[in-house]
C-alpha cells in the first residue's frame, strides 16, 4: 500500500474511533464533548464521519429495530 493511501486507510479509522466515542458521549448525556469529538473528526476525515452517520440511519431502519420488531405479530399468538 503506498505511503498516502496507508496515512488515509489511518486518518479514517481514527475518525470513525472519534465519532463513536462522539455517540458514546451522546448517549452518556454529555453533549458538549459529543459535539466537540464530531468536529474533531470531521478535521481528521469527514467521509469517516459521514459513513458513521450513514450506518446508523441505516441500522435505524433494519429489521433489528427495537420499534419494528415490537411492532410485528407474535408467532406464538393467532393473529
Amino acid at each position: 500500500m503506498p505511503k498516502d493511501e496507508n496515512a488515509e486507510s489511518k486518518s479514517y479509522d481514527r475518525a470513525r474511533e472519534m465519532t463513536e466515542e462522539a455517540l458514546d458521549a451522546y448517549v452518556e448525556g454529555d453533549k458538549t464533548t459529543g459535539d466537540k469529538l464530531v468536529d474533531q473528526a470531521k478535521g481528521v476525515n469527514e467521509a469517516a464521519v459521514r459513513d458513521v452517520h450513514e450506518e446508523l440511519e441505516e441500522n435505524a431502519g433494519s429489521e433489528h429495530d427495537p420499534g419494528k420488531i415490537s411492532q410485528r405479530p407474535s408467532k406464538n399468538k393467532p393473529n
